[in-house]
């Protein structure tokens, strides 16, 4: 009987602890997005929206080397992609108030 009152408090310690940690990790994952974009994947065009005016949109290969940087100073962007080869990228944004954001984009 001790030994299931032990068991008892161990497991629901373990419970607070987990539910505790995940509570933490999930109000410091909620953020204000900075973008949206489409379409993805994309062959020619591909069409950015800001939250508030974008300062620069880089491309990073899946090798992590930067293939293109473009500057703005608007919200609303079209940007030509054919001359980026197919594959995956990366796309770091950041926008007027230095606040960034990284998303994966397919070129076909």
């Amino acid at each position: 009987m001790k030994n299931l009152i032990v068991a008892f408090f161990i497991s629901l310690y373990c419970n607070m602890f987990y539910a505790q940690g995940k509570t933490n990790i999930r109000k410091d994952s909620i953020a204000e997005k900075v973008f949206k974009f489409y379409p993805n994947p994309v062959e020619d065009e591909l069409f950015v929206l800001g939250t508030h005016k974008i300062k620069s949109i880089e491309f990073i290969d899946v090798l992590g080397k930067q293939v293109a940087i473009y500057y703005f100073n608007k919200s609303i962007i079209r940007i030509d992609v054919s001359q980026l080869k197919s594959g995956i990228y990366l796309m770091r944004v950041i926008d007027k108030n230095n606040r960034q954001d990284i998303k994966k984009l397919m070129v076909k």
